[in-house]
């Protein structure tokens, strides 16, 4: 997986896994335990995993583009005694748009902005020690990926109750000629992984958008994988013999479990936990 792009580790000669038909059944456990509200669903549903005896929390915030970094967060927790608590709604990054719309079809989605409301109180009463969330999303309308100016406002909001964000970058969304590009569907019709990749600079900026607010709002703490998922001109399909995305633009938990030992690498710079 991953370590064949963060400790350049020797790759062997196996098949791909999952395959492209085991790759639908390939669910971070917050899926398959009913641990987030679908779109229809207005309630915030808290989970706990990693260690949930430990006393150091975690608050895993936001839309499914949170949630599939779960495989590798519970992995930490396990490991470094922090329990991951979920706040996860469908196609609902915390923002403050006044009518999120949902990407792609970009139908107005109000229950959304309800749910935002009512789990940002909740966050300011449950005091997490962070809030790891995604900060930055794709650009529609051009290349590369931007921080829409509506998740500011959540940065004061949590900065003004004292409490610090683990900011991820949001990973790529695989369009091609305008069109979702699923990854299996492509493997499964012959393509390879790089026909079946996209280009690096269609879908990320040379630099994290992220870091630009980072002079703004001190408790933002900037995590970014992007080297840990994309070459320096590509985004593969499959790296280290796994495939990488589930669907069109959700990373694998198979795929970002491998991703855990750089992902930990940052929380604890960001935190000083370990």
């Amino acid at each position: 997986g991953a370590r064949a792009l963060t400790a350049h580790a020797r790759v062997p000669t196996l098949p791909m896994r999952p395959t492209v038909l085991e790759i639908k059944d390939d669910l971070p456990a917050s899926t398959r335990d009913g641990c987030i509200s679908d779109f229809v669903n207005p309630a915030v549903v808290n989970c706990t995993y990693g260690d949930a005896s430990a006393n150091r929390t975690i608050a895993l915030a936001g839309g499914s583009h949170a949630e599939h970094w779960l495989p590798a967060l519970d992995v930490l927790g396990q490991l470094h005694h922090f329990k991951v608590v979920t706040y996860l709604k469908m196609g609902c990054p915390l923002s403050t748009e006044h009518v999120p719309l949902i990407m792609g079809n970009n139908t107005p989605y109000p229950q959304c902005r309800e749910w935002v409301q009512t789990t940002m109180t909740k966050l300011f009463s449950d005091r997490p020690d962070y809030v790891f969330t995604t900060s930055t999303r794709p650009w529609n309308t051009k290349p590369g990926d931007v921080m829409p100016a509506t998740y500011l406002g959540i940065w004061q909001a949590l900065s003004d109750n004292n409490i610090p964000i683990l900011a991820m970058r949001d990973t790529p969304w695989l369009v091609k000629n305008g069109q979702p590009s699923n990854p299996a569907d492509c493997l499964a019709k012959g393509g390879n992984a790089v026909s079946c990749g996209i280009k690096r600079s269609n879908v990320l900026a040379d630099r994290n958008p992220t870091l630009n607010f980072v002079a703004q709002f001190s408790l933002l703490k900037p995590l970014d994988m992007s080297d840990a998922i994309c070459r320096p001109d590509i985004c593969r399909a499959v790296e280290g013999n796994v495939l990488i995305y589930h669907g069109t633009h959700h990373l694998s938990p198979t795929y970002v479990r491998t991703l855990a030992d750089e992902l930990g690498r940052q929380i604890a710079e960001n935190t000083g936990w370990w």
